[in-house]
């Protein structure tokens, strides 16, 4: 646990703060007590999730379903202020440490202690359902080790920040060694889902590794879906359970109750000392430090009051941007934030308390177009174009960089997905979706224009003025398209181009110059301005066809080979 900076608040609606324990993806977490005396980790969601104008309803339905959640084996959420600027919600703290970070410095589990470990997930899974949560990011770093049992965090949240992520950084939620087949294919997720993840748990507290081994996050991801678990190394009484929890069935994968039968009947130590001792140890001593924490001053200024509005007097400005935002979590654990993932490739989690993981990319780019925004057509102003940014050029960089990466990530998870549908389609179907995601030119929809020739230009011509939407595939992803294209010459910014992303939500937004022309074609060459996650626009081309029936065929470069499609007039 890190001190309150000077920036940090003192007091969150009636909790005192006693110390940061870190950040993850809902936003900064701090330990707090409440005037009875009662610890509390205090979760602060962080600005960007904030300006989703959905967010907060989201949120509010979110929170209200984790609070029917009681259960002796979860964290509960105890309070909350969803109209609270920002908002935050507040749950038991354990001070205790996850199962990831016990794993890596103490090694594997027993038996006995994975069955009672089993147990006590499989009734916290029960508790969670019951109250109609699905959790959907069960994995070792969200599962805590206490002297009674483990205990089950951030449940309920991840559906209202994921949806959140998708929608403004294409973000993908999950742990790839613990998702479940039906969230790497897109389809929905169902109780069961958890039921799958708690297997690779198991796995992995059993051997070290989880069900699907080590590797990158598309390899990892391809085997969920195509491969079976690896259970050789998993205690030969324990296999059974373990692979009917991993099944790609959802419908063959028992409930928490079911799992909780088939426990009893092999039998799951009930006298207590079920953790290794040196596990027993950390988690006392972590205790009795929490006992010993200097509470500091009651009275403190810089609150976070409860329906504050955001420029009301005591309400929580956010570190500024000298300070590295929300960087990842230390391994002082809290009953609500997401620690480091142990199947995670190319990274292992750091055994030092003061020595937390790279943070997390969650950062939005600047000055985000938004819906609507695109120019009017007619005479193309290249002022209306944004303007390079003057500032932070090399941190720009890096955040574009780093979404890069986590967007490739993003898209190899659809890729697998849709690579399982297909496959599960009969042949009539297969020949269907072969033709709708063809990279070839030629489509049904489309038809060439009587005229086999066409005199060159230096402008775009009139029939192509205005503004043009529609939609584009690859050979794996669609896309949203808007053209916007006013006059000009060759050499000239003419207009202005928008690709988004169905599956993720990025948006890639690009000036276009003109190419070439001639009566019934321009072909296009794009700047990037702006970088919605992934976009690899810079310098790439775009060919548009006049049709018979007024439309434009589209071609462009896609994440997976050429982009096809047909745009239609809108003004």
């Amino acid at each position: 646990m890190q001190p309150l900076g000077m920036d940090d608040p003192r007091r969150i609606g009636d909790y005192r703060l006693l110390g940061v324990l870190g950040s993850g993806g809902m936003g900064r977490v701090y330990l707090g007590r409440n005037a009875g005396g009662r610890t509390v980790a205090v979760k602060v969601i962080r600005p960007d999730l904030i300006g989703d104008g959905e967010f907060r309803m989201r949120f509010r339905r979110e929170v209200t379903a984790a609070r029917r959640v009681d259960g002796r084996f979860t964290a509960p959420v105890l309070d909350a202020d969803v109209d609270a600027n920002p908002p935050w919600l507040a749950t038991g703290y354990v001070a205790g440490f996850s199962l990831s970070e016990a794993v890596e410095r103490f090694g594997t589990f027993t038996e006995d202690a994975v069955k009672v470990l089993a147990r006590g997930l499989a009734e916290a899974l029960a508790a969670i359902h019951g109250a109609g949560v699905v959790h959907r990011d069960l994995k070792p770093s969200n599962v805590l080790l206490a002297l009674d049992g483990p205990k089950v965090i951030d449940f309920g949240i991840a559906r209202a920040v994921e949806d959140t992520a998708l929608t403004t950084t294409g973000k993908v939620i999950g742990s790839p060694g613990f998702m479940c087949p039906e969230q790497v294919t897109g389809e929905s997720v169902v109780p069961a889902s958890d039921i799958f993840a708690l297997g690779g748990i198991l796995v992995f507290a059993a051997t070290g590794h989880g069900p699907f081994g080590t590797g990158d996050t598309v390899h990892m991801l391809w085997r969920v879906v195509y491969e079976e678990p690896r259970l050789d190394a998993v205690p030969e009484r324990l296999r059974p359970l373990i692979a009917s929890c991993l099944s790609k069935d959802v419908a063959a994968r028992p409930t928490p109750r079911q799992l909780m039968e088939q426990l009893d009947l092999l039998g799951v130590p009930r006298d207590g000392g079920w953790l290794p001792s040196p596990v027993v140890h950390e988690v006392s001593r972590r205790a009795v430090q929490l006992l010993d924490l200097d509470s500091g001053p009651h009275d403190l200024p810089h609150e976070i009051r409860s329906h504050s509005p955001a420029t009301g007097s005591g309400s929580f400005t956010p570190p500024p941007t000298a300070q590295p935002p929300y960087t990842g979590p230390p391994r002082q654990h809290t009953g609500y934030g997401p620690g480091g993932d142990p199947s995670a490739p190319g990274r292992h989690e750091p055994t030092r308390h003061n020595t937390p993981p790279p943070s997390p990319v969650w950062q939005t780019p600047q000055g985000s177009t938004q819906p609507g925004s695109m120019p009017q057509p007619g005479r193309y102003d290249a002022q209306s174009a944004p303007p390079p940014p003057t500032k932070n050029r090399t941190r720009a960089a890096l955040i574009a960089g780093l979404l890069v990466v986590a967007i490739a990530v993003a898209f190899g998870a659809f890729f697998i997905g849709t690579r399982l549908h297909n496959d599960s389609k009969d042949s009539a179907d297969s020949s269907e979706t072969s033709t709708e995601e063809s990279t070839d030119t030629e489509s049904t929809d489309i038809t060439e224009p009587e005229s086999t020739s066409a005199s060159s230009d230096t402008h775009v011509p009139q029939a192509f003025l205005g503004s043009w939407r529609g939609t584009a595939k690859d050979a794996v992803f669609t896309f949203d398209i808007e053209v916007v294209l006013g006059e000009g010459g060759i050499g000239d910014e003419v207009g202005e181009s928008a690709n988004t992303g169905k599956l993720a939500g990025a948006r890639c937004v690009r000036a276009e110059s003109l190419n070439s022309a001639n009566e019934t074609e321009i072909v296009l060459t794009a700047r990037l301005t702006e970088n919605g996650g992934g976009c690899l626009d810079d310098g790439s081309q775009s060919t548009l066809t006049l049709q018979a029936d007024g439309s434009l065929s589209y071609t462009t470069s896609g994440l997976a080979g050429p982009m096809t499609g047909v745009l239609r007039k809108v003004q």
